[in-house]
């Protein structure tokens, strides 16, 4: 027999109560219940306040509503959930002016234009009145209670406006950060409510109503020359919104083209690395042979201590080295016999031919010397340009000498491979002065530590546990 467990009984009853109320699916119920907790006080607040509006100050009054309206019109949604709120001034100017009736309707009727033209969701709008209401009638009570403490005393209304203000302030994110918990799921640090900027400037707002209130009991012109620091703010928040926008749009576009930059270099590299393994296998006693002095060269690089980014080179270098042969004609690069010394000039350009070819792309100019220089020897007798000993890149020396090893031991039509040992002695009998006497050592460590492992047939075989 089947039975309904309480949770599918409670999903059931929730579905019933959507389905008749579809309003309420748009907040979770513990948001809905924060909403009637913070909007029933103020709705009961702005009925009194109706019932009981007095019959002076309706000058002030007016005027206040007119200037947090206009304000209120001019908030900026700035970022990291960030919003400008110039109407703080003339709400907490209110607050040390008008009675808490006039303050109540005045909080209700600056939202009325800020709604019509944001359109906001039939509930967003009732809860910020609430929050103003209840913040602002909060403000009011701190203030007069500090008022009422200090009499007549001098300073009076600085500390009653200080007061003021910072209890605005903190009501006012106290009763927002537990909605934007229930109904968004922002913790506190998220909503950015406890920001220091963000605060310190809302802090500043408020506290400017005090000079503002001050002045206006002496005469409203004087009040308003209190509202020029105003509109600085307002400028300087709203340069500060375009610089922002666009650094993020800088930022975007630049993570557009680094992206494009890199599948650029990644195709293009692609496309080189078949192209040089196209030139190994124009011979097919060279097939493979770019791959395999790339594993030498990076079992030498292991063992040289290079950086990173110097084993990044090395390794592209060496896929690299023979691209040059790409303008080598078969005529030449494929002839059994001994080569003309014209034939040979032509072969001995394909280093500089290469590098040329690689210099073009613009993005690796790091490996370009490497190319160029990885026929070059220690005792000056190299080519193509002659250099000596820590002259030669450290890079080509490295390529070179894996080049030389995996030459040595391939077949060629020419000749037949080399064994490891002779390979090994041929190398170390002319290190100093064919090959680098560090790069040398550093090949006889690799092989010595089992890092290095030629077959017996002289295909090359690398096994590099620490790469």
């Amino acid at each position: 027999m089947t039975q309904v467990t309480g949770t599918q009984l409670r999903h059931a009853a929730r579905r019933t109560l959507a389905d008749r109320a579809p309003w309420l699916s748009v907040l979770p119920a513990a948001a809905w219940a924060w909403w009637f907790v913070v909007v029933a006080p103020a709705t009961v607040a702005l009925t009194y306040a109706a019932a009981r509006f007095p019959s002076t100050g309706w000058e002030r009054f007016a005027l206040l509503t007119t200037a947090a309206s206009i304000a209120q019109l001019t908030s900026m949604r700035i970022t990291r959930r960030r919003v400008f709120h110039p109407a703080i001034v003339f709400v907490v100017t209110g607050v040390l002016l008008l009675s808490p009736e006039q303050l109540a309707l005045m909080c209700l009727l600056q939202h009325f234009p800020d709604w019509l033209r944001q359109r906001y969701s039939w509930y967003v709008q009732p809860f910020n009145i609430a929050n103003y209401v209840l913040a602002s009638l909060a403000a009011w009570t701190a203030a007069h209670a500090v008022g009422s403490t200090l009499g007549g005393s001098t300073g009076t209304m600085a500390v009653t406006g200080v007061a003021a203000a910072s209890v605005f302030v903190v009501a006012n994110r106290a009763l927002l950060a537990p909605m934007l918990r229930l109904a968004r799921g922002l913790s506190l640090r998220a909503t950015a409510l406890l920001d220091l900027e963000d605060v310190t400037l809302e802090l500043v707002l408020a506290l400017m109503a005090v000079p503002l209130a001050a002045l206006w009991r002496d005469g409203l012109e004087l009040a308003l020359l209190a509202l020029a620091p105003l509109t600085l703010i307002h400028m300087a928040q709203r340069a500060m919104h375009r610089l922002e926008l666009a650094s993020g749009t800088i930022s975007a576009q630049n993570e557009h083209l680094e992206e494009a930059n890199r599948l650029i270099v990644q195709r293009s590299t692609a496309a080189l690395e078949a192209l040089s393994a196209t030139v190994d296998a124009r011979d097919t006693y060279t097939a493979g042979h770019s791959k395999r002095v790339r594993v030498y060269a990076l079992a030498l690089s292991g063992e040289l201590a290079l950086s990173d980014a110097e084993v990044e080179a090395v390794g592209q270098a060496a896929l690299l080295h023979d691209i040059g042969k790409i303008a080598v004609p078969d005529s030449v690069l494929l002839k059994e016999g001994e080569l003309t010394a014209v034939e040979w000039m032509v072969m001995k350009s394909h280093p500089a031919e290469g590098a040329r070819i690689i210099e073009r792309l613009g993005y690796l100019d790091e490996v370009v010397p490497a190319i160029r220089h990885h026929h070059e020897r220690p005792d000056g007798r190299g080519y193509p340009a002659g250099l000596r000993g820590g002259e030669i890149p450290l890079v080509a020396r490295i390529i070179h000498v894996a080049d030389a090893l995996d030459s040595m031991t391939t077949s060629r039509v020419y000749r037949a491979a080399m064994s490891r040992e002779a390979a090994f002695a041929e190398i170390a009998r002319a290190r100093g002065t064919d090959f680098c006497s560090d790069c040398v050592d550093a090949l006889m460590r690799a092989a010595a530590s089992g890092a290095l492992v030629v077959e017996a047939a002289a295909r090359p075989i690398l096994r590099v546990a620490s790469l």
